[in-house]
C-alpha cells in the first residue's frame, strides 16, 4: 500500500515538473536594453560563462529561477541569463536591421531585373533591326530572283530567234548572191549605156564640126 502511494506521488511529482517545463518553454529573443548578455552554467553571476549572446539572439526558455531564466540554443547549448534581457518580440535594432538588409537585397533583386530589363530591350532592338534588315534582304533577293527570271525568259527568245536566223541564214546568203549578181549585171549595163552616149557624142560633135567647117571655107571662097 505504501508503495502505491510513493508511486502516485512521483507521478503527481513528474506531471506537475512537465507541466512547469512546458509552460515555461517558450520562444523569447535577446533584448536590445543591453549590448549583449551572457550564458552561464548556472543561475549566478559566479557560475562559468558557456557563450556570449548577442542582441536579438533567439532562444528558449524552459525555466525561470530567481530572475535567472534557463535557456536553449538553435545550436543545441544550454545555459542561464539573466531574465530581464530577454523579450518577447524581435528587438526594434535588430528589426530594423533585419528589415534594412532586406530592403537592400529587394534593391538589389529590383536593380538586376532594371538591368535585365535594359539588357532585353536593348536585344529587342536589335533583333527588331535584324528582322527589318532580313525583310529588306528577302526583297531583294525576291527582285533578284524576278529578274533573273525574266532574264532567262528574254534569254530563250534570243535563243529561239538565233536558230530562226541561223535556220534562214543559207537561203538568205543564196538571195544575197543572187542580188548581187543581178546589181553586177545592171552596172555593166549602165556603164555600156555611159559609153554609147559617150561616143555618141563625140560622134555628133565631130559631124557638126565637119558641117560648120565646110560652110566656113564655102563663106571664105565666095568672099
Amino acid at each position: 500500500m505504501k508503495r502505491s502511494i510513493c508511486l502516485v506521488g512521483i507521478a503527481l511529482l513528474l506531471t506537475v515538473w512537465l507541466f512547469s517545463a512546458k509552460t515555461w518553454a517558450k520562444t523569447l529573443y535577446v533584448s536590445d536594453t543591453t549590448l549583449e548578455t551572457i550564458l552561464r552554467s548556472g543561475p549566478d553571476v559566479s557560475n562559468r560563462i558557456i557563450a556570449s549572446l548577442p542582441i536579438g539572439t533567439r532562444v528558449t526558455v524552459t525555466n525561470v529561477e530567481n530572475g535567472w531564466a534557463e535557456v536553449s540554443l538553435p545550436d543545441g547549448r544550454t545555459g542561464w541569463t539573466l531574465e530581464r534581457y530577454l523579450t518577447d518580440r524581435p528587438p526594434w535594432k535588430f528589426t530594423a536591421e533585419k528589415l534594412s538588409e532586406e530592403k537592400a537585397r529587394l534593391e538589389n533583386q529590383i536593380s538586376k531585373i532594371e538591368n535585365s530589363s535594359s539588357e532585353l530591350e536593348q536585344e529587342n532592338d536589335r533583333l527588331e533591326k535584324k528582322l527589318a534588315s532580313t525583310k529588306q534582304d528577302l526583297e531583294r533577293i525576291r527582285g533578284e530572283y524576278e529578274a533573273l527570271k525574266k532574264g532567262a525568259a528574254n534569254y530563250s527568245g534570243l535563243q529561239e530567234a538565233q536558230d530562226r536566223l541561223a535556220s534562214d541564214l543559207p537561203e538568205l546568203t543564196a538571195r544575197l548572191a543572187e542580188a548581187q549578181r543581178a546589181y553586177d549585171k545592171l552596172q555593166s549595163s549602165s556603164n555600156l549605156r555611159w559609153f554609147l552616149y559617150g561616143a555618141g557624142v563625140m560622134t555628133l560633135g565631130w559631124f557638126m564640126g565637119l558641117i560648120l567647117g565646110g560652110r566656113r571655107r564655102r563663106r571664105s571662097s565666095q568672099i
